[in-house]
């Protein structure tokens, strides 16, 4: 082969390999490095933060006749958005069957309520640093007190115990108690309905955290108590932005720091839960 023709040969074949490579590369790559605004640069430029959010006692709160909201991280997302001179929008209502697409197709920016990260979650979305750390109790009813400061009793084939399918409470059964009889709730069970099994008698424990429970037994007071003991387990509570959105979940994770280290958070905890506000911030 003549060498002009050479190099011929080895500019197409190299072209061809750029062109095979670059097509690989976009076809795998997050939507924003191919040429979709990424939700960061959206951010920035518009000076909004859109907000998916999940009704849940304490935390987040909507007034049907108002239109209002109230609860934690609808104040610790205003305060974010203060600190960062940014508006939040409230754009969305979600629940925890559609609250990963949504994000995924670009609703809304962050899940603006609390999540547990799990490996499954982990395939879907990315957490930012944790909030706050999310306590689990034992609750029993009233008069029961079998299981107080000695939660190996619980551990027993004679106890039944409640939890929702596919919620962390489940995993936590599973591993620490798995001699205890289970009554799994269907997935999209409203909360408050483990505590609701244990006051009728249908359950013996259910494990909760304080938002939850504190606002049960408000509403139905003498029903359920807390087991006396320390927290069965922690969790931490985090925001939840798309995967690839690294710049957005730095922003928010230097905010969410800044926030900790200055009281606010805890503050903010407590103005909504009193007392057991503090037991999200134990070491």
């Amino acid at each position: 082969m003549k060498l002009p023709q050479l190099a011929l040969v080895i500019i197409l074949s190299t072209g061809t390999t750029f062109v095979t490579t670059r097509y690989v590369a976009e076809k795998h790559a997050p939507a924003q490095v191919v040429g979709q605004e990424s939700s960061y640069a959206r951010v920035m430029r518009t000076g909004t933060l859109r907000c998916g959010w999940l009704l849940y006692s304490n935390f987040f709160m909507h007034d049907p006749n108002t239109g209002a909201f109230s609860g934690i991280y609808y104040d610790l997302l205003e305060e974010m958005g203060r600190q960062l001179s940014l508006k939040i929008e409230w754009t969305e209502e979600a629940s925890t069957t559609n609250a990963f697409t949504g994000l995924k197709a670009g609703r809304y920016d962050v899940i603006c309520s609390p999540f547990t990260p799990t490996p499954g979650r982990a395939r879907e979305v990315e957490f930012t640093v944790p909030t706050a750390f999310r306590p689990y109790y034992a609750y029993a009813r009233i008069d029961d007190k079998r299981f107080d400061d000695d939660y190996k009793k619980i551990n027993d084939p004679s106890v039944k115990m409640v939890a929702v399918e596919g919620e962390f409470a489940q995993t936590v059964v599973k591993e620490k108690f798995p001699q205890a009889q289970l009554l799994l709730l269907p997935t999209l069970t409203d909360y408050g309905q483990d505590e609701l099994n244990v006051a009728m008698g249908k359950a013996d424990i259910a494990l909760a955290e304080p938002a939850t429970a504190e606002g049960f037994m408000s509403m139905n007071p003498g029903k359920i108590r807390q087991v006396s003991g320390t927290s069965i387990h922690k969790v931490p509570a985090t925001l939840l932005v798309p995967v690839g959105e690294e710049a957005l979940k730095s922003l928010l994770n230097t905010t969410i720091e800044t926030l900790q280290g200055a009281g606010v958070m805890q503050r903010i905890y407590e103005k909504y839960m009193g007392e057991p506000g503090h037991r999200y911030f134990l070491p």
